[in-house]
């Protein structure tokens, strides 16, 4: 009992990390593409040296959100998927998804900038975050999924 609580805490931690990681490298080539709409030239090395600026300074924030997104989502999406079987793959993926959606609604609302994340404010990058959240909450379902039933399945 307690090596499978600490393994679903490990797959927690992992997918959590895997989502913020997407998501800040998101967010940063979203950044940096806008600027290049300007005629801003930015070079390779800039975008890897933005990028990585990145990984250390917004990922701790936006850790957090994800954090506090699969808190809330991952036990949704595990309920729906023991009545939707077939869909349990694409539950987590809208549950990580939709749940972010919502973190990033909430933290507009309440914080006084006009927008939290910029790459969010249009809707391509609004759907680019949430697919990359919603890779790791679909990979967090994947890793705990049940076992498969071995056997001849005559109704189902």
């Amino acid at each position: 009992m307690l090596m499978t609580i600490l393994r679903v805490i490990f797959f927690y931690l992992v997918c959590v990390l895997l989502a913020t990681a997407l998501g800040s490298i998101a967010q940063t080539q979203l950044n940096l593409w806008e600027l290049q709409q300007l005629g801003v030239p930015i070079p390779w090395s800039e975008r890897l040296d933005a990028t990585l600026r990145d990984l250390g300074g917004f990922t701790p924030f936006f850790g957090v959100m994800v954090a506090a997104t699969f808190v809330v989502a991952l036990p949704v999406a595990h309920g729906l998927g023991k009545i939707f079987k077939p869909w349990r793959w694409l539950l987590f993926f809208l549950a990580g998804s939709v749940g972010i959606w919502v973190a990033f609604l909430t933290a507009n609302y309440v914080l006084p900038m006009p927008t939290f994340i910029a790459a969010t404010r249009e809707t391509p990058g609004l759907l680019i975050m949430m697919a990359a959240v919603g890779m790791g909450s679909w990979l967090f379902g994947r890793l705990t999924r049940p076992p498969a039933r071995r056997g001849l399945r005559v109704l189902g």
